[in-house]
């Protein structure tokens, strides 16, 4: 395993990846610590973040075939009030006779084998979400499509993109839990270690 400096709101400590279980969490050590980052959880955070800074390419990719999307009425209105708001993320819904849509893009972020279930759950939100202030569904939104986007526990995943992901979590506070609220890294010390291993008392 190889160092990596990454400076940080806990200080400049070398922090050294060490390697990845279950394909699920990254394992890294700094100091006398032992990091634990669940990598989607991270991830999707990241994503978030990134989605409501306005810095995550949202340009539409077309689907070969438009998919059309069977909803219930409550779920087609609050879709089809919020449009522009799904047209400013990158999806391009057309309405069809109620409650049918016609989905023709989703942003390039996403994958396109998943668009009827995100479009799905996006007007789910909606309906959920129809008196709430436009902030609030924006969040909304955001928290679907970062999710469905992120990283996935199981996935296989390039030890390059492990070692960024662990860089932008030191690099940026508010990257500590998902949006969901699950927290993204815990940390145990080598003295917890040794008391487990009765090396200490």
């Amino acid at each position: 395993p190889e160092q990596m400096n990454f400076a940080s709101a806990d200080g400049p400590e070398p922090l050294r990846y060490v390697g990845e279980v279950f394909r699920t969490y990254i394992l890294a050590e700094r100091g006398d610590e032992l990091c634990l980052i669940d990598k989607h959880a991270a991830h999707e955070r990241i994503r978030f973040e990134r989605l409501r800074t306005g810095r995550e390419d949202l340009t539409a990719q077309m689907l070969l075939v438009p998919e059309e999307l069977l909803l219930d009425y409550g779920e087609y209105d609050a879709l089809v009030k919020n449009l522009r708001v799904c047209a400013d993320c990158g999806f391009e819904i057309e309405p069809l006779e109620a409650p049918k849509v016609l989905i023709k893009g989703i942003p390039s972020m996403l994958d396109k084998n998943d668009a009827s279930d995100i479009v799905s759950e996006l007007a789910q939100n909606f309906a959920v979400h129809r008196h709430d202030p436009l902030p609030e569904i924006l969040d909304d939104m955001y928290h679907t499509m970062a999710c469905r986007g992120a990283i996935k526990a199981n996935d296989i995943t390039g030890l390059d993109e492990l070692k960024s992901l662990i860089g932008q979590i030191l690099e940026d506070e508010r990257i500590r839990y998902c949006p969901h609220g699950r927290p993204v890294m815990f940390k145990l010390t080598k003295r917890e270690l040794e008391k487990q291993f009765k090396r200490i008392v």
